[in-house]
C-alpha cells in the first residue's frame, strides 16, 4: 500500500459517460462505486462521501453533484477526489474544464483514478491532465457531430425521440436513438392508464404509483402533474410529439429568468414513430375523453399569475403550493397527498398583507429604541469556533495515532468519519451563526420600514407579477399550515422576512 496517502481523506465521484449511453445508470454507477472502493483501499484512502450525477450535462452548472463537489474542494474538505477518468469530471467546454483544474489545483486536491493518481501542483501532472481534458473534448466534439447527423437521419425517418419517457429507454439502432420499452417502468404506465379510465384521479394515481415503488425520472416521487403528462402523452401509443414545451428568453415576458413552458395540445406536432406502443389507442382515447371532461391542464404561458408564487410553502412537505381554479375561483394547493389543507388564494393574501401592516407599525416604534445587544451572538460565534478548532486538532491527532501504528486502518476510518461529521456540522453551526451576527448588525428597522411601507403602497396598483415581485423584495419564505376539515379562514402562516 502506497504510504504518500495512507490515511488521507478523500470524495468519490460518480458519473456515466457517453460511451456507456443505453445502459442502466444504476448499474454502471454500481461497478463504477465497486471499483473505486478498491482503488481507495489500495492507496489507504478514507472515503467521506459519494457525489453520484444522474443527470447528464455539457455544461458545468447543469451538474449538481458536480457544483457540490467543487464547494467542498476549493473549501479545502478533502485530500483527493476519486473518479474513474478525467473525462468523467470534465468533458464539455473549455471554460469548465479550467474552472474544475483550476479548483483543483488552488486547493492542492489530488485527483486519483484506478490508473493514475494527478497532482496538479506538480507540472508534469498539470500539463499531462490539460492535455488529456484537450483531448476529451476534441473526441466530444466529433462524437456529438456524428450524433447530429445520426439524429438529422433520424428524424426524417420518423424514429427519433428527444428524451425518454417514463416506460421507455433510449436506445441505438444502427447509430440512431429510438425507444424500446422497458417493462419495469411500462407496467405501472399502464396500471395509471386503467386506473383513470376506471375513475380514479390523478392525485390519487399518484400515491398510489408511489407506494407501489415507481419513481419518476427526474425527481423523487410522481405528483399529480406528472401522472397528468403521462396520460395525455401521445408517445405511449406510438407517436412522436413535438413542441411540446417553449422556451422563454429573460425578461421576455417580465420573467426574471430564463424559463421552460409547457405548450397546450392543439400547438403540439404529433406524427408516427417506429417505437412500440405500451398503451392501446382505444384506452388512450378513452383516458383523454374523461379527462377532457372533468380535468383542464395548467396553461403556462410564461408569466406569473399567482402574486405568491414561488413564496409560499407547505409546512409538511416544503413544497410550493399551487395556485388552482377551483370553480373559478383560485385556491393554494399542496400537490402532495396528506399535506396541508387548500385556501383561498384571496385569503391567503390577505392574511399576508396583514401582517405585513402589522410589522410596519412595529418597526416605526423600533426606530426610537437603543441598538439590539449583540454580545450574546458574538460569544455563540466564538464558542463554536473554538469547538471547531479543537475538531481540527482532533483530526490531525488522528493522522499522528495511525502513523504510529496506534490505530489500525479500520479504527482509523471509523473515526476519522465520526470526526469528519463532527466537523462538517460545526462549520454550518459556525456559518449559520455569523450569518445571524451580520444580519443583526446590518439590522435596520427605518430601512426596513421603507421597504415594507413601499410594498403596502405599490401593492393594489401591480398586477400579478409587480405584486410577486414586491413581496419577494421583503419576505424570504411563507411556512404554510392547514388541517384538513377545518374552516376557510383556519390556517397559519410563519414569516422568514428578508433583512438585507
Amino acid at each position: 500500500m502506497p504510504q504518500d496517502m495512507l490515511g488521507k481523506t478523500a470524495y468519490v465521484y460518480l458519473r456515466k459517460s457517453r460511451m456507456e449511453e443505453g445502459l442502466e445508470t444504476a448499474e454502471v454507477l454500481r461497478k463504477h462505486h465497486q471499483a473505486l472502493d478498491e482503488c481507495a483501499q489500495r492507496h489507504g484512502l478514507v472515503i467521506l462521501d459519494y457525489f453520484s450525477e444522474v443527470i447528464s450535462g455539457e455544461s458545468l452548472y447543469a451538474r449538481p453533484e458536480m457544483l457540490r463537489l467543487l464547494e467542498a474542494v476549493e473549501a479545502g474538505s478533502c485530500d483527493a477526489v476519486l473518479c474513474m477518468d478525467l473525462d468523467r469530471l470534465s468533458r464539455g467546454r473549455m471554460k469548465d474544464q479550467g474552472i474544475i483544474l483550476d479548483a483543483f489545483r488552488d486547493s492542492g486536491t489530488l485527483i486519483v483514478t484506478p490508473d493514475k493518481v494527478y497532482n496538479l501542483s506538480d507540472e508534469i501532472d498539470d500539463e499531462l491532465a490539460e492535455f488529456k481534458t484537450f483531448m476529451s473534448r476534441r473526441e466530444y466534439k466529433i462524437i456529438n457531430k456524428r450524433l447530429r447527423r445520426g439524429l438529422q437521419r433520424s428524424i426524417r425517418e420518423g424514429c427519433y425521440v428527444a428524451n425518454a419517457p417514463y416506460g421507455y429507454r433510449r436506445v441505438y439502432i444502427d447509430r440512431r436513438p429510438t425507444l424500446e420499452i422497458f417493462e419495469p417502468e411500462a407496467k405501472l404506465v399502464r396500471v395509471m392508464f386503467q386506473l383513470y379510465a376506471g375513475g380514479w384521479g390523478c392525485t390519487s394515481i399518484a400515491y398510489q404509483i408511489n407506494a407501489m415503488g415507481g419513481r419518476p425520472h427526474r425527481s423523487s416521487s410522481f405528483s399529480r402533474n406528472s401522472i397528468a403528462k403521462i396520460l395525455t402523452n401521445p408517445t405511449y401509443i406510438g407517436k412522436i410529439v413535438w413542441d411540446q414545451k417553449s422556451h422563454i428568453k429573460k425578461n421576455a415576458k417580465g420573467n426574471p429568468k430564463n424559463i421552460v413552458i409547457y405548450n397546450p395540445k392543439e400547438k403540439w406536432t404529433i406524427t408516427d414513430g417506429l417505437h412500440p406502443a405500451i398503451i392501446e389507442k382505444e384506452l388512450f382515447d378513452k383516458v383523454q375523453e374523461i379527462m377532457a371532461g372533468r380535468y383542464r391542464p395548467a396553461y403556462h404561458d410564461g408569466t406569473i399569475k399567482s402574486p405568491l408564487a414561488g413564496l409560499v410553502k407547505c409546512v409538511k412537505c416544503g413544497g410550493n403550493m399551487q395556485r388552482i381554479l377551483s370553480k373559478g375561483e383560485p385556491y393554494l394547493l399542496c400537490q402532495r397527498k396528506g399535506c396541508c389543507a387548500m385556501a383561498k388564494l384571496s385569503l391567503v393574501e390577505s392574511r399576508i398583507l396583514e401582517h405585513l401592516e402589522d410589522l410596519l407599525a412595529e418597526l416605526q416604534v423600533e426606530r426610537s429604541e437603543q441598538a439590539p445587544d449583540l454580545a450574546p451572538l458574538e460569544d455563540a460565534v466564538a464558542a463554536i469556533g473554538k469547538e471547531l478548532h479543537n475538531a481540527r486538532r482532533q483530526k490531525e491527532r488522528l493522522h499522528e495515532l495511525l502513523e504510529l501504528g496506534e490505530y489500525d486502518l479500520p479504527t482509523y476510518r471509523e473515526r476519522m468519519k465520526a470526526v469528519m461529521d463532527k466537523i462538517t456540522a460545526l462549520e454550518g453551526q459556525q456559518e449559520a451563526a455569523q450569518r445571524r451576527l451580520r444580519e443583526a448588525e446590518a439590522y435596520d428597522p427605518g430601512r426596513q420600514a421603507e421597504r415594507i411601507q413601499a410594498v403596502l403602497e405599490g401593492y393594489q396598483k401591480g398586477d400579478a407579477a409587480q405584486r410577486n415581485a414586491l413581496l419577494h423584495s421583503v419576505i424570504e419564505v411563507i411556512q404554510y399550515r392547514k388541517e384538513k376539515k377545518t374552516k376557510p379562514a383556519d390556517f397559519e402562516l410563519d414569516f422568514l422576512m428578508k433583512t438585507d
